[in-house]
């Protein structure tokens, strides 16, 4: 792993679909750190330096959104991607310019071109 890795909070509730998406975003120049909650992600925000928050948007603590305004205030330049069943397009715009929204169920493909564009 590289010195410096692209670091990836993920925030998902749901076990399999964490687990998941986080073997397949894992790269050498990139960590993932998966979290089930919303606590768990303010506890990983801060403990460490985060890149790119990627979180659902209905959590059992909580909305992500919420996780994904805090953040931002700490960090007004941090990448977000906010993901839901639903069209959260309006909410991500609402967020900043640094945020973007995915539907679920997510296209692989399109997550994996979003990342690695925020990633540079």
């Amino acid at each position: 792993m590289n010195a410096n890795p692209f670091v990836i909070l993920y925030v998902e509730d749901n076990d399999f679909i964490r687990e998941s998406f986080a073997e397949l975003l894992a790269t050498p120049e990139r960590r993932i750190v998966p979290v089930a909650d919303a606590a768990g992600a303010r506890d990983a925000l801060r403990a460490q330096h985060v890149n790119l928050l990627m979180t659902d948007i209905e959590l059992p603590d909580g909305s992500g959104l919420d996780v994904a305004r805090e953040a931002l205030r700490q960090n007004p330049g941090l990448a977000v991607i906010v993901c839901s069943g639903y069209d959260v397009t309006d909410d991500a715009r609402a967020l900043g310019p640094t945020a973007h929204a995915l539907r679920k169920p997510v296209d692989l493909d399109e997550l994996e071109a979003l990342v690695e564009k925020l990633a540079r």
